[in-house]
C-alpha cells in the first residue's frame, strides 16, 4: 500500500488519474445508456437486435481504423493539449444526441465520431502516465489505472439503467457531458508535456503504411510484442465473459444479470482491487513474464471452472450436488480470481511496454494496442455468440478456459527451456574465455 500511497502524493499523476476515472465511466455509461435506448427505440421493428448490433460496431470500429494513425500524431502533438481536446469535445457532441434521440442514423454517426476521438485520449493519457511519477511508482501507477478503467466499466454500466429511469432518456447525456467537462479541466490543469519530434512538420500518415511501422517498432522489442498480445488476448476474454454474462446468470442462477450482479460482477471489481494490492509483493519476489505467465495460467484453471460449474446442478440421489447459495459462492470466488489476475497481467504488461518504448514512440504503441484489443475482441465475441446459441454458454466457457490454460502451460514449458538452454550456455562462454 505504501507504493500506492507515494503515488497519490504526485499531482499532476493525481488529476490524470481522476480525469481518467471520469471520462472512463462517463463512455462507459454512455455505451450501456445508448444500447438501452437504441433497443426501446427499435424493439417494435423486426431490426432490433441488429440495431444494436450496429451501435455496437460503431464503438469498434473506430479503434481499428483509427488507432495507430491517431497514435502517431498524439506522438506528435503537445499530450496536454490532446487530454484537453478530446474531453472539451466530446463534453460537446455528447449533447448533440438530445436533438437526435429518435434518429437512429444520426446517433450511429455521433457514436462513431465520439468513439474516434477517444482514439486520441487512449494513447495520450497511456504515453502521459510515465511522465507524471518516478520510475520506482510506475508499476503502481499502471496498477491503479487498470483498476480504475475497469472499475469504471462496472460503474457505468450499473449507474446507466438508474440514470436513464431517473432522469428520463437524456439523463444519461447531462451525467456524460458534465464528467466529460470535469476531465476537461483536470487536464487542463496538467503540465505541458511536448515530445522531441524528428522533424517539425505535421507528417502525412496513410493507415496501411503507420500499420506496418508501428508493427516493426512493437517486434523490435522482444518484451514490448510479448505484453502487447498477452494484453491483447486477455481483454479479449473479458469482451467475451461481458457478451455472454447475460447468458451465464440465467444458465447458472437462473435469473437476469442485474439480480446475480453480486456473484458475477462485484467480485470482479473485488479482484480487481485485490490484484493491484498483491501486484506490490509479486513485483518483489518475480519478474514481469514470470507474473504475467503465472497469472494466464491461473485464468484458464478458473476459467475452466466456470464453465464446469454449470455441472453442480447435476443431481446424486434426487438432490443437487451443490445448492443455490454455494453455487453463488462458487462462482463469485471464481470471478474474483479472474479479475485479480485480470489487472495483474494488465498493470504488469503496461509497465513492460511503457518501460521498453522510447517517449516518442508510446503513443504508436499504445494505440496500436486498443486497436488490437478490439480486433481479438470483435471476432470471438461474434463466434462464442453464435456458439452460445448452438451449443451452451457454459460450454463455450470451458472450450475457452481449456485453450487459455493449454496455452499458458506452452508458454510456461518455452520459458522453462530458453531458461535451461541460457544455464548451459553460460558456462561455454566462460571455457571459451579462458
Amino acid at each position: 500500500m505504501v507504493e500506492y500511497i507515494q503515488t497519490i502524493r504526485h499531482r499532476n499523476f493525481t488529476k490524470l488519474w481522476l480525469a481518467q476515472i471520469l471520462s472512463q465511466v462517463a463512455a462507459n455509461l454512455l455505451n450501456f445508456a445508448l444500447i438501452i435506448l437504441v433497443y426501446n427505440l427499435t424493439q417494435q421493428t423486426r431490426f432490433a437486435n441488429l440495431s444494436v448490433s450496429l451501435l455496437v460496431l460503431s464503438f469498434a470500429v473506430p479503434a481499428i481504423l483509427s488507432a495507430p494513425v491517431a497514435g502517431a500524431y498524439v506522438d506528435y502533438w503537445d499530450r496536454k493539449k490532446v487530454l484537453v481536446a478530446t474531453n472539451a469535445l466530446r463534453t460537446v457532441l455528447v449533447l448533440l444526441y438530445i436533438p437526435a434521440a429518435n434518429n437512429l442514423i444520426w446517433i450511429l454517426v455521433l457514436t462513431f465520431v465520439i468513439a474516434v476521438v477517444g482514439q486520441f485520449f487512449m494513447p495520450a493519457e497511456a504515453a502521459t502516465i510515465p511522465r507524471t511519477v518516478p520510475k520506482q511508482n510506475l508499476l503502481a501507477a499502471n496498477s491503479l489505472f487498470v483498476f480504475s478503467l475497469y472499475g469504471s466499466f462496472m460503474v457505468g454500466y450499473s449507474a446507466s439503467g438508474p440514470a436513464v429511469a431517473a432522469f428520463g432518456d437524456h439523463g444519461a447525456y447531462y451525467v456524460t457531458a458534465i464528467m466529460f467537462g470535469l476531465a476537461t479541466l483536470l487536464t487542463a490543469w496538467l503540465p505541458r508535456y511536448k515530445v522531441d519530434k524528428k522533424t517539425t512538420k505535421l507528417p502525412r500518415l496513410h493507415l496501411f503504411r503507420q500499420l506496418k511501422e508501428n508493427w516493426q517498432i512493437i517486434r523490435a522489442h522482444p518484451d514490448r510484442s510479448f505484453a502487447l498480445s498477452q494484453m491483447a488476448i486477455t481483454q479479449g476474454i473479458v469482451f467475451v465473459l461481458i457478451t455472454l454474462a447475460p447468458a451465464l446468470s440465467l444458465a447458472l442462477f437462473k435469473v437476469p444479470l442485474q439480480q446475480a450482479s453480486h456473484f458475477i460482477i462485484i467480485p470482479v471489481g473485488v479482484g480487481m482491487l485485490v490484484g493491484v494490492i498483491c501486484l506490490g509483493f509479486l513485483n518483489k519476489v518475480a519478474g514481469r513474464r514470470q507474473i504475467i505467465e503465472a497469472s494466464l495460467f491461473m485464468s484458464g484453471l478458473v476459467l475452466t471452472l466456470l464453465g464446469l460449474s454449470g455441472q453442480l446442478y447435476r443431481t446424486y440421489h434426487g438432490e443437487p450436488l451443490v445448492d443455490l447459495v454455494n453455487i453463488g459462492l462458487i462462482v463469485g470466488g471464481i470471478m474474483l480470481v479472474l479479475g485479480a489476475m485480470n489487472s495483474i497481467i494488465n498493470a504488469t504488461a503496461q509497465t513492460l511496454l511503457q518501460e521498453t518504448t522510447d517517449d516518442h514512440n508510446r503513443g504508436k504503441v499504445f494505440s496500436s494496442l486498443q486497436m488490437l484489443i478490439n480486433i481479438s475482441s470483435t471476432i470471438p465475441v461474434f463466434v462464442t455468440g453464435i456458439l452460445a446459441d448452438l451449443i451452451s454458454v457454459t460450454k463455450v466457457i470451458t472450450i475457452m478456459g481449456v485453450i487459455l490454460f493449454a496455452y499458458a502451460i506452452a508458454m510456461l514449458i518455452s520459458s522453462w527451456l530458453a531458461a535451461i538452454r541460457l544455464k548451459r550456455s553460460k558456462p561455454q562462454n566462460k571455457t571459451g574465455a579462458v
